[in-house]
């Protein structure tokens, strides 16, 4: 094994929200970590179970367990960010984990290839809360001498990484100005859309992997209210807007048209009340959305229309997944 206690300082930023079940095991996988140069701030959002309680019986000299001043998880991973010390910056949920040698492979990596303003990342595996586990192998899971292609390739195709599947330089973090914290949803997509727009290149490391879990049950599904919903359709057009700075032209704005029309058609019980405001917000931006039909289901778009059509494809949707666990 590697002495790589020398080696640049790794700090892993967890906010830390009702995760008592998780976050022990999520700790246990830092202390094992073959990498030993590492820090771990922990920063608890007022969590009303046992999660701080956890997380400060593993307190030491490099795991640090803090309170956040404010509220809200942007907010803790900001406060997080200003308490660690590390070269590099891993963003961590607390219910997540990963491959054993995530971080020194991704280390090794960017010592050998990246500079100052590289990202390095992984694939994401995600596992299920009813135990299934499957490698989610994404289209944009390969380097990108240019960052940009590798948002592009994102925003075509829905592939989006978690967060812990990326290392990033501190001074990465700093260009960025952190976490907005007035970021409702889509706020790991938001951040690291400003992220791989300040990067150098993309490198990824094949062999190591972070691990998500999906969780299907209510108690984990975030509440999607009316002001979230307005607040994210100005998160999107702002993520669109960033692509346009680089790349304005026809075929960019269907594929940013396709993007959040997909992101629509997929939440459509929470976007339905609010479908006239999302057309005026994205008409003040110049975009468009497209509606998302299967030709298999014609007449029944024809008949009911696409909303209703829409909202009963979701529901079999989350039926199959949370009853019967078959994933499409």
């Amino acid at each position: 094994m590697p002495d790589t206690t020398n080696s640049p300082l790794v700090s892993i930023l967890i906010p830390l929200y009702n995760a008592e079940k998780y976050i022990g095991d999520l700790l246990e996988w830092c202390i094992r970590q073959p990498y030993k140069n590492i820090e771990v701030v922990v920063v608890d959002d007022h969590s009303t179970d046992n999660s701080f309680a956890i997380a400060k019986r593993y307190e030491n000299d490099r795991i640090h367990v803090l309170t956040n001043p404010k509220k809200g998880s942007q907010s803790a991973r900001n406060y997080a960010f200003e308490h660690s010390t590390g070269q590099y910056v891993k963003f961590h949920d607390a219910d997540d984990y990963g491959s054993d040698n995530l971080i020194l492979k991704q280390v090794e990596r960017m010592l050998k290839d990246g500079d100052e303003n590289a990202i390095v990342f992984s694939s994401r595996h995600t596992m299920e809360d009813y135990g299934s586990f499957g490698n989610n192998k994404q289209y944009n899971d390969r380097d990108f001498d240019d960052p940009i292609d590798y948002l592009y390739t994102a925003y075509r195709t829905f592939s989006f990484h978690c967060p812990h599947c990326f290392l990033l330089n501190r001074q990465t973090v700093e260009k960025v100005g952190g976490w907005k914290e007035d970021v409702m949803i889509l706020q790991d997509s938001h951040f690291f859309t400003k992220a791989v727009e300040q990067a150098s290149k993309m490198l990824y490391v094949d062999e190591e992997y972070a691990i998500w879990r999906i969780f299907n049950d209510n108690q984990h599904i975030h509440c999607r209210t009316t002001e979230k919903m307005r607040n994210g359709i100005h998160t999107i057009c702002d993520m669109a807007n960033t692509l346009l700075r680089h790349r304005d032209d026809q075929e960019t704005r269907q594929m940013l048209s396709d993007f959040i029309g997909q992101y629509v058609y997929r939440d459509i019980r929470s976007f339905r009340p609010i479908l006239s405001y999302l057309d005026s917000v994205c008409k003040r931006n110049g975009l468009e959305w497209t509606k998302i039909k299967s030709p298999r289901l014609g007449f029944l778009y024809s008949t009911v229309g696409w909303e209703q059509t829409t909202m009963i494809i979701q529901y079999w949707k989350k039926f199959k997944i949370q009853y019967l666990h078959i994933k499409d």
